[in-house]
């Protein structure tokens, strides 16, 4: 029987279900579903109802995390309004309109989605200052340098005794620098670098013996 709702009288589905089958008359009635739809929020389902009359299509869509029996059993429901919206257009059961008692009534006890409490920003930091550049070392640190190179191998030009103490190409005044200085390399550590070779050297090596085996044991050449 009709369900009373906000004053209006709506027909169940399963009344307008009965109601098609009880006046075919022995003609052929068929009702199809289709699932059109499917996604973490919702389903879209498409009744089609074929009748003497012809045919007649619906649709519903059910929230999946609707707080009611629509977020329990969404694809049912989506299913049962759909048949029910079909059946109306078929004109079953449209005494006060398309949407069946059963629609409505789900419209009606339906809350809305659950939403996630709002997440809250934390406050904005202020940027850290950026530490200061390291102070570059003073000019004399570079004569140290030559000054030693010098005082070690008279006999050598001193900007190739670098490099090749150091294992750095030789090619070009700023060979030094743009190998190892400008890598992170000091002047004070190509000093201790060029005394190591100094000290294998007077043990008994070459010079270029002693700048290999430094090389490959103390790790001085600046890789990329």
């Amino acid at each position: 029987m009709p369900v009373n709702i906000h004053g209006k009288q709506y027909v169940t589905v399963a009344e307008r279900v009965s109601a098609l089958h009880e006046a075919r008359n022995g003609a052929e009635v068929q009702i199809t579903t289709t699932i059109t739809e499917d996604t973490p929020e919702q389903v879209v389902v498409r009744a089609t109802v074929r009748c003497a009359a012809g045919t007649f299509t619906g649709h519903a869509h059910s929230m999946k995390n609707a707080g009611s029996v629509e977020g329990q059993a969404p694809l049912e429901v989506a299913e049962t309004s759909a048949v029910g919206r079909a059946l109306g257009f078929a004109g079953y059961g449209s005494t006060e309109g398309i949407a069946s008692a059963d629609e409505m009534q789900a419209a009606g006890a339906a809350t809305p989605p659950r939403r996630p409490p709002p997440t809250r920003k934390p406050p904005a930091r202020r940027p850290s200052a950026a530490p200061a550049p390291a102070a570059p070392e003073a000019p004399e640190a570079r004569s140290q340098l030559f000054g030693l190179a010098t005082e070690m191998w008279g006999d050598k030009d001193t900007h190739a005794a670098i490099c090749a103490a150091l294992s750095l190409p030789s090619d070009g005044e700023g060979a030094i620098r743009e190998h190892w200085l400008d890598k992170g390399g000091t002047y004070k550590q190509a000093q201790m670098y060029l005394a190591e070779v100094r000290r294998l050297e007077v043990s008994g090596k070459s010079f270029e013996d002693a700048a290999r085996v430094v090389n490959a044991y103390a790790q001085l050449t600046v890789t990329e």
